[in-house]
């Protein structure tokens, strides 16, 4: 299956953060949702990484949250001292990152991001995130993937 352009623009951001020696693999049949994702890759859901825009008083910050959990918008309102919170629109989504929701890789976005790590994530060995597209991932190690995308860890999922 030929690289799309997101595929390239995420590998590209990617190699500038220092992750020279990513694999990129494509399914076909998609990854859009973490069990999707899960059973393409075979592992288990808690190892994938959904990057979630939210809306945080009018600004876009990132959750890179465990597959098997959901970002608590009181928790994380608390965490960043906001007024309000609420998951961002998929005009919001594109327009802050530069992908698609499904495909929204962790790095690579035309500005950077506030961006929070579940701490959850960070217990595995390796967890897999989106590459760009709904149907393409990369396996990476937690603690490089919070190191290489800013992200502080936050316990704002439940």
């Amino acid at each position: 299956m030929a690289p799309s352009d997101a595929v390239e623009r995420f590998l590209a951001a990617a190699r500038s953060a220092g992750l020279d020696d990513l694999e990129v693999q494509r399914f076909p049949h998609g990854t859009r949702t973490a069990a999707d994702a899960a059973a393409a890759v075979g592992c288990a859901v808690d190892q994938i990484v959904k990057s979630l825009v939210l809306e945080a008083d009018d600004r876009a910050v990132l959750v890179l949250c465990s597959g098997s959990r959901r970002v608590d918008t009181d928790a994380l309102a608390e965490h960043l001292d906001a007024t309000h919170v609420a998951m961002a629109s998929a005009d919001q989504v594109r327009s802050a990152t530069g992908f698609a929701i499904g495909g929204t890789p962790p790095l690579g976005h035309p500005e950077p991001l506030d961006t929070l790590i579940d701490p959850h994530l960070l217990g595995f060995d390796v967890v897999y995130a989106a590459a760009g597209t709904p149907d393409s991932v990369f396996a990476v190690a937690p603690g490089r993937l919070a190191e290489v995308a800013a992200a502080t860890p936050a316990r704002v999922t439940g």
